[in-house]
């Protein structure tokens, strides 16, 4: 069971103003210190942090960046978050004190004054230009608003000034800012998802019923601005005809798409149409050879060569197999979760096309329905009928009996190329590296239990 510190991580929160000359301390005997939060892990840390700052002492704060400091304090290890006040003027909130950063990083208890040190010293680097991160600099959310009155004046719009920020890091960017008739979205990303925005340029402008619209572009941050698409993410729709709804609406994408691959790859979409896939199985499957072979732990039992070996067969066999139905490539998402598709009465929307590729349709679906089966949405042959959904469109490509050795076979491509949509895999330390380690021998194993399941599907269709 995890404990309470397991289920949060601690924050000490260095929060400054008035262009970094004045940091926000709390008083602590004869002495200070820094504020701290806890937050939930695996949750968005820039929009928890902000949160508790203002219902702790009703601060308005922007996250600029989580520091490299892990100076130990009096209460354990905590990680540094750098943060900027909204308001540079105005009294300090109740039992906190702002203090001139000269004093601060001189004076008072040695770890805090070192944190604050080590966490200013990155802050002024990306102040200076000297590491590039256009989030990490002060100011720069006064600067986003004015920017995006700019955009949206012409369009009779005013930005109010209320805002929720997501994501925080020196190049990446996600928050959500209201008008007085409706809320936008601005996102900005850095590598390796810096082609992140051709992508969702060009999606936006092939297919606009299904991506968000764009109001504009911020090259020098690599951010766009989008008008907030309305309906409810699926992720939070009980009903099936909502999840029905979205497969037919992912066909009906992908279909629209067709013919459309040269434009799609220059746009910078991701290319992982199958003979590109199958070049990838050799070294992939080399490189968890490895893996396995560094293997600690005795139980789950890694691979053998010869199940690796098996593995591989059954991925060029169920490579063959698709390719042989003849389906055309299509635009394709490797995060197709429900978190990322917003369903409303008009239509079904598509978002965070990080992971955009062109790739065979099924493999996109796939995502799809693992994630139906995992929701808490109950329907007798829920994921029959789902899938029914999704295929129907496809008969007119392809017979409804390869459509259904199509479906059979998905689950081992989709995994595959899960594993290797990105080079995490490649990376020299992904053996030394326990978690991601770990990671690629779960994935792996299941990847082996697919083949398995689609070596029996096959001969059953034999019999």
């Amino acid at each position: 069971m995890a404990t309470h510190h397991d289920a949060t991580r601690t924050y000490r929160l260095i929060i400054t103003r008035r262009n970094l000359t004045e940091i926000l301390l709390l008083p602590n005997g004869r002495d200070w210190t820094l504020p701290r939060v806890e937050v939930p892990r695996q949750q968005r840390v820039a929009e928890q942090l902000t949160a508790e700052t203002e219902k702790t002492w009703g601060l308005e704060t922007c996250c600029l960046f989580l520091s490299g400091s892990r100076t130990p304090g009096r209460n354990g290890e905590a990680a540094s978050a750098v943060m900027e006040s909204v308001t540079h003027n105005g009294k300090a909130p109740a039992g906190t004190y702002w203090m001139p950063r000269t004093v601060a990083t001189g004076h008072g208890v040695a770890e805090e004054a070192r944190a604050i040190r080590e966490s200013l010293a990155e802050l002024d680097a990306y102040a200076r230009g000297e590491e590039i991160g256009p989030f990490a600099k002060p100011g720069w959310l006064r600067e986003l608003f004015a920017w995006v009155q700019e955009q949206v004046g012409p369009l009779g719009l005013q930005v109010t000034g209320q805002f929720r920020q997501l994501n925080a890091s020196p190049t990446f960017s996600l928050i959500r800012l209201e008008t007085d008739d409706g809320a936008l979205w601005f996102k900005a990303t850095g590598e390796p998802n810096a082609h992140e925005l051709p992508v969702s340029l060009l999606l936006a402008r092939l297919f606009p019923k299904h991506v968000p619209r764009i109001l504009g572009v911020h090259p020098s941050w690599n951010g766009w601005l989008s008008a907030e698409a309305a309906g409810e993410a699926l992720d939070q729709v009980s009903d099936f005809s909502g999840w029905e709804r979205v497969a037919r609406e992912l066909a009906e994408l992908q279909i629209a798409s067709i013919g459309k691959t040269g434009e799609l790859l220059e746009g910078k979409c991701k290319d992982l149409r199958l003979a590109e896939l199958l070049r990838r199985i050799d070294p992939f499957l080399d490189r968890m050879a490895e893996i396995m072979a560094a293997q600690e732990k005795r139980s789950p039992a890694p691979l053998l060569p010869s199940e690796l070996g098996s593995l591989g067969e059954g991925l060029r066999e169920s490579f063959s197999l698709l390719q042989s139905f003849g389906l055309p490539d299509t635009v394709g998402h490797i995060d197709c979760n429900p978190g990322n598709i917003l369903l409303s009465t008009e239509r079904c929307v598509f978002l965070d096309w990080a992971e955009g590729c062109v790739s065979n349709p099924f493999i996109t679906f796939e995502y799809l329905r693992e994630h139906f089966r995992r929701s808490a949405v109950e329907k007798p042959s829920a994921v029959a009928c789902l899938t029914a959904a999704y295929v129907r469109p496809w008969t007119s490509f392809c017979s409804p009996q390869d459509l259904r050795r199509a479906l059979a076979v998905s689950p081992l491509i989709a995994a595959f190329v899960y594993a290797i949509s990105s080079d995490a895999w490649r990376e020299p330390d992904s053996i030394l590296n326990q978690e991601l380690a770990g990671y690629f021998r779960s994935l792996t194993r299941r990847m082996y239990r697919e083949a398995i399941r689609a070596a029996e599907g096959s001969e059953l269709c034999l019999d």
